[in-house]
């Protein structure tokens, strides 16, 4: 069986190991820095791959290094298979899998983290590794078997793939008292004619929510130009929690603030911009690794608010 794919030469594991780093770093100098030896031999043994399979693994797209639809693919399976093979010895010698879990910095550390442990356990105690990045970022690693699961937007997912939904996000605009003359009444803070007066903290990435947010507040005919530009929410929480500034923040992010320091309120503009958040995986790669519906739904229910209903498409 596969005698002609083993009757060649050009095909080991340390071949698809230096490929696999290669693809995952983005580049030959990434994947080896500061080891120029180490980066001839990736740059070899690619071509290698290359002359065996008979077909372009990467591409020249200026001075940048990038992966064929061919190597996307050859990664890919690379990724699958050394995965298997890493489960199956694990199982073998009956040591923990690892899964990572990715999402948003901000979702990370109010959702995931505070959850970590019930996580672990609805995964067979298994190790967990984080990793940040955004939503249409995520759904990709997902897609190639980079990551297991994700929490993203769930209108970030595409019709038809897996998702629990978590919880649906709504918003708040949270002012320090210190920033409000004495005596004004938490309803008054709903006046944009206020805000114009408040130093608000907010992103700057050109993120969707901070496009939207920069929107709303224009909507209501007020010239926002915040006082502090931030990287993430939060950052943002960081600066109304210590009375500095203003900011709007999503229901996950408000828990714990000290409604003595602060007045928070629904922030009315995006009164009907609630955000869903999913859990999403691959239902190909847990297959493969061993883990069923029960296991996602126990997961899903670790990460989920109790209070909050259960759906899934």
């Amino acid at each position: 069986m596969f005698d002609e794919l083993f009757s060649r030469s050009g095909l080991s594991l340390d071949r698809l190991r230096s490929f696999l780093a290669l693809a995952e770093a983005g580049s030959i100098a990434k994947a080896a820095p500061g080891d120029v030896t180490r980066q001839s031999q990736i740059s070899r043994q690619a071509s290698e791959l290359e002359a065996f399979f008979g077909t372009e693994l990467t591409e020249r797209r200026g001075k940048s290094l990038v992966l064929s639809p061919a190597g996307q693919r050859l990664a890919m399976l690379v990724r699958q298979q050394l995965q298997d093979l890493d489960d199956f010895r694990k199982e073998q010698v009956q040591v923990k899998k690892a899964f990572t879990i990715g999402a948003g910095a901000s979702i990370l550390d109010w959702l995931i983290i505070p959850a970590l442990g019930a996580a672990a356990e609805a995964l067979g105690h298994a190790t967990l590794r984080l990793e940040t990045q955004r939503s249409s970022g995520l759904v990709e690693r997902v897609k190639d078997g980079r990551i297991d699961f994700a929490i993203v937007r769930e209108d970030a997912i595409r019709e038809g793939l897996p998702r629990l939904q978590l919880l649906r996000q709504s918003f708040y605009l949270c002012v320090p008292r210190r920033l409000l003359k004495p005596g004004t009444s938490a309803a008054a803070i709903d006046n944009p004619k206020l805000w114009q007066t408040l130093p608000f903290a907010a992103g700057r990435d050109g993120g969707q929510f901070d496009l939207v947010l920069r929107q709303a507040i224009r909507d209501a005919d007020v010239d926002f130009q915040p006082a502090i530009e931030c990287n993430s929410m939060l950052q943002v929480r960081q600066l109304v929690e210590r009375g500095e500034c203003a900011g709007v923040l999503p229901s996950a992010g408000i828990q714990g603030l000290s409604s003595k320091e602060l007045i928070i309120r629904e922030f009315t503009p995006l009164k009907d911009y609630g955000r869903a958040l999913a859990l999403h995986w691959n239902e190909r790669q847990m297959r493969r690794r061993g883990v069923d519906e029960s296991t996602i739904k126990q997961l899903a229910a670790a990460l989920r608010p109790a209070h909050l209903p259960t759906k899934r498409r």
